[in-house]
């Protein structure tokens, strides 16, 4: 019952991406924020490749894991591009803060391929992807929280009003990794724990996930709105 559930979830789940992909492109709003269109774009091609697999099968697991190692290095992008519509207001803080993200994934990213190889596994198996997932995608998540974090500090602190384009995808990005991190979370826990009745759990969790997203990424694609004219595109104020 569950499986069968959380099975037509992930087609709502993947049409409600698409929605959301669909409302940035219909807003126009990637002459701005391209970097977050790329990133509701790959969400929806790896939406589909999932889709066309057999649910639980090694070829999904593996292409589930390989959308989220993408993803890992896609979201300190769209991190930076949260506060492209600001233009130069505390462009040195974001720089640094963005530095520091990259440097934290670099480092994770090859703390995970130490652990990973450390147990033995072959570097093409499953468990080997899904450690090294592990602690690249919870570390990439991880550190994007603490960079939208510091910078919606700096910007109280100065008394910076925000867009609404600007706190929607702030607020929709945040949530999302926090997702990102609980969903590792109890697979791990499930992973470890081995015990009886492991699986429904995990079904039940990844169901209250499912349905988190996807209000989340409903809410950000209603609240999304259109850029005035004079509003520099992403081009511009990369130049500025």
């Amino acid at each position: 019952m569950l499986t069968q559930i959380n099975h037509w979830m992930e087609y709502a789940a993947a049409g409600v991406d698409l929605v959301l992909l669909l409302r940035v492109l219909g807003l126009r709003l990637q002459r701005t924020y391209l970097l977050l269109t790329l990133a509701c774009l790959v969400a929806v091609i790896f939406d589909g490749a999932a889709l066309s697999l057999v649910r639980d099968s090694p070829e999904r697991q593996r292409v589930e894991m390989y959308a989220d190692l993408l993803s890992a290095f896609v979201f300190p992008l769209a991190a930076w591009d949260v506060f492209e519509e600001l233009g130069t207001s505390l462009a040195a803080l974001r720089r640094i803060g963005i530095f520091r993200t990259a440097t934290s994934l670099l480092m994770i990213t090859f703390i995970g391929v130490i652990v990973a190889s450390s147990q033995g596994y072959d570097s093409g198996s499953l468990e080997y992807t899904g450690t090294l997932t592990l602690f690249v995608s919870t570390g990439s998540a991880t550190a994007c929280l603490t960079f939208l974090w510091s910078m919606r500090r700096a910007l109280r602190q100065q008394k910076v009003v925000l867009p609404n384009n600007t706190f929607v995808w702030m607020v929709f990005l945040a949530l999302s990794l926090c997702a990102q991190v609980t969903q590792w979370l109890f697979l791990f826990l499930a992973e470890t724990l081995r015990q009886p009745g492991a699986s429904a759990f995990v079904q039940i969790i990844e169901m209250i996930l499912v349905s988190y997203v996807m209000a989340i990424s409903i809410w950000c694609a209603v609240k999304l709105k259109a850029l005035p004219k004079d509003v520099p595109s992403a081009s511009l104020n990369e130049n500025s």
